[in-house]
């Protein structure tokens, strides 16, 4: 079992096993990510992408490429500033 927390805020262990359950990277039992912890049992695991080619560092990309702009409460106040 391994702990997902920092992860997805869920605070009981989840089960891991070899079998692909999943398409979804995130939602599949047989892969654990950098920050999981292993809190019962044995395992072994192989990297299969690192930094910016992983889950991870495609969300936190995609994240940072977003533009800030003025909300339109912002906009909508403007004129009386």
């Amino acid at each position: 079992q391994v702990d997902n927390s920092s992860l997805t805020g869920e605070s009981e262990p989840q089960t891991r096993s070899p079998e692909f359950t999943h398409e979804n990277p995130l939602e599949t039992r047989n892969i654990c990510f950098f920050s999981t912890n292993c809190v019962e049992g044995t395992a072994r695991g192989i990297v299969i992408s690192t930094g910016d080619r992983t889950v991870m560092g495609r969300i936190a990309s995609l994240a940072s490429g977003l533009e800030v702009g003025r909300t339109p409460i912002a906009m909508e106040i403007e004129p009386f500033i």
